[in-house]
């Protein structure tokens, strides 16, 4: 009895070293997609964490294969909403009921890849330092080379888009100090790992734009992981259909114009988008004539879609709505 009490005794305090993560899903009728989301996350090499889900209005299979997942594993749990809400009220609502100090947003859609249990506590650990409050990826969500070479125009264009937008950001916004890079100037930056402490409710559809202005605005630094094999989101998704991605980039344009009216720092075409444009041309066209010709093709979808969001009403709650379907 003696040594099952002082092995009860360790593992407490080897929890209590392990800070507790929180991991954080809003799901609006994921029934393709949410069983594999779950599978992986409760297969994680570390013990102490959570899963917390939000069923935003499901009408299909979600629910009950969220439940057989929450009888397999106490590590989940979930709640329903009697309407559809969109991500930032089903997070702003599940976020009071984490326990962990760190929290993960795990889109429904998003595979969070750890190598192992000495990945995961190295990324537990950067919150040991002083004034860090969030992780920020560096990688692109897509960095699949298998996914690019099969994958059809529209996935491509995320893709592309995506890393020449990060490589931009990296060279204009970052900063290195030591071993580690820091976020510079919070435009543009997605941040869904952070200290619960630091979180604020969002009512925007850029929500991760909008906590990594709130963390920084909080005195707290970002942190910009550039490893390939340190713990990230990936994005297993494909294909990515054309008229899905063109309502999305409307969405987008809609997102920039709430998060730039509570900003301090103005996105405008002179000091952001025009920069960013001629950079991803001129990094495009150089990687080859096919890269060249999808990101050009994705900067005039983008341009449509800005000027369209423009003429249409809407808010965050219908905005969601305009999503890449899965």
């Amino acid at each position: 009895m003696l040594i099952h009490g002082l092995k009860a005794v360790v593992f407490a305090k080897h929890l209590d070293i392990m800070k507790k993560i929180s991991f954080l899903i809003s799901a609006h009728n994921e029934e393709k997609i949410i069983g594999r989301t779950l599978e992986n996350l409760i297969n994680l090499p570390y013990e102490n964490y959570e899963i917390i889900l939000g069923l935003d209005g499901c009408t299909d299979n979600t629910e009950r294969i969220v439940k057989s997942f929450a009888l397999k594993s106490e590590k989940i749990k979930y709640y329903k909403t009697n309407l559809r809400q969109g991500k930032p009220a089903v997070i702003d609502e599940i976020i009071k009921k984490a326990e962990g100090e760190i929290i993960i947003i795990n889109d429904a859609d998003w595979i969070f890849e750890a190598e192992n249990s000495k990945a995961l506590q190295s990324l537990v650990s950067l919150f040991d330092k002083p004034k860090i409050g969030g992780v920020v990826p560096g990688i692109v969500l897509e960095e699949n080379p298998l996914n690019v070479k099969e994958a059809n125009l529209g996935y491509k264009m995320v893709y592309y888009s995506s890393f020449f937008w990060l490589q931009f950001q990296k060279e204009c916004f970052t900063k290195k100090e030591g071993n580690l890079r820091y976020i510079q100037d919070p435009r543009m930056f997605f941040t869904n790992i952070f200290l619960k402490k630091l979180y604020k409710q969002n009512t925007s559809l850029a929500d991760d734009y909008e906590r990594t202005i709130d963390i920084l605005d909080a005195g707290y630094k970002l942190v910009l992981s550039e490893d390939i094999n340190f713990p990230r989101m990936i994005a297993p998704y494909s294909p990515v259909p054309l008229k899905d991605l063109f309502f999305q980039k409307i969405r987008t344009s809609f997102a920039r114009e709430q998060v730039n009216k509570k900003s301090s720092v103005q996105l405008t075409v002179a000091n952001y988008y025009l920069p960013f444009i001629l950079f991803s041309l001129k990094k495009s066209w150089k990687t080859s004539i096919k890269t060249g010709l999808i990101i050009s093709f994705w900067i005039m979808i983008t341009a449509l879609a800005s000027i369209i969001s423009k003429t249409r009403k809407m808010d965050t709650k219908s905005g969601w709505k305009l999503r890449i379907r899965r």
